[in-house]
């Protein structure tokens, strides 16, 4: 068993392809092939791929094999920074960022992280929350930055850092009638026969909408999915239904001018924009704070502004 065997068994589990992970090693297929061929021999002749799924899945042993193998090539990783006597945080950083918050991170955050650890290099991405959390637990990712509502159960194994609060609002274009039957405030079945643009399945908020909608009895009507606020609060403006987004994001969108947030009277979501990593974070633990302080300051400065 050596290094290069464990680099690619990582490599096919990442990218879910020994073509894509042969691309990442610059390597050809037949030799990343081989190299995970050598890891099964040295395990015993234990199949850590089952090369009859498509795209290529981990075997139960693959996965638990997988964890250990991240962490010896983290071990090592962190070992020649050691030896090399630098004192700066270097090797790989793997975010995760859930839809909706990249703004929050993609700018000032990031740039702030390349400032301080400029040998630090930076992969990120973007999933929805739950599968985030489910990329940390796994080893996957190192940190991810999520918006985190009662629909999500976060694994003891994690560790969940609260960066803030994240209002999130019924949207309806200005214009737009909302019959309300006993007093100011809609109520969901006030809202029952509207269409609503939402983020396709997935997306936790709209989960809770669901769950609000199944509570009352009532029919959650979806007329558009549509991925991705901005797109979304265009067609509100439009009068093509009504939508569920973080107020930041209502706030700062081009359409501002032509939508407005409703007070419902029995659904208010409250969530939580969190910072969840592992318990160990070796080497890597002052740049995820870093990130989690400049993420932090961010939000503050928004609600100065707002």
């Amino acid at each position: 068993m050596n290094l290069l065997d464990i680099e690619a068994f990582v490599a096919v589990a990442e990218t879910g392809s020994v073509n894509r992970a042969a691309l990442r090693l610059h390597r050809t297929q037949p030799a990343t092939t081989r190299r995970l061929q050598n890891l099964e021999a040295a395990l015993g002749g234990t199949r850590l791929l089952d090369r009859t799924a498509r795209p290529t899945a981990l075997t139960p042993a693959g996965r638990r094999v997988l964890e250990q193998c991240r962490a010896i090539l983290r071990a090592v990783a962190e070992l020649e920074a050691g030896a090399s006597g630098a004192d700066e945080v270097a090797g790989e950083l793997r975010i995760g960022i859930a839809h909706g918050l990249g703004d929050l991170v993609l700018d000032a955050p990031l740039d702030a992280l390349r400032d301080r650890f400029p040998k630090l290099r930076l992969n990120v991405s973007s999933d929805w929350t739950r599968a985030l959390i489910e990329s940390v637990r796994s080893g996957a990712l190192d940190c991810a930055i999520c918006l985190v509502t009662r629909e999500h159960a976060l694994p003891r194994a994690l560790a969940a850092r609260a960066i803030g609060p994240e209002e999130v609002v019924v949207v309806a274009a200005r214009k737009a009638a909302v019959a309300t039957r006993r007093a100011r405030r809609p109520r969901l079945a006030d809202l029952a026969e509207a269409g609503w643009v939402l983020n396709p399945e997935g997306c936790g908020c709209r989960a809770a909408l669901q769950r609000a909608f199944d509570r009352a009895g009532l029919a959650l009507r979806v007329s558009a999915e549509v991925f991705g606020e901005e797109l979304q609060l265009s067609m509100i403006a439009r009068g093509r239904g009504l939508g569920l987004v973080p107020r930041r994001q209502l706030e700062r969108c081009r359409h501002r001018a032509g939508l407005r947030a409703l007070a419902v009277g029995d659904f208010a979501l409250q969530a939580q924009v969190v910072l969840l990593h592992g318990r160990s974070l070796g080497a890597l633990a002052e740049a995820v704070d870093r990130l989690r302080g400049a993420v932090a300051a961010g939000m503050a400065g928004y609600k100065k502004s707002a």
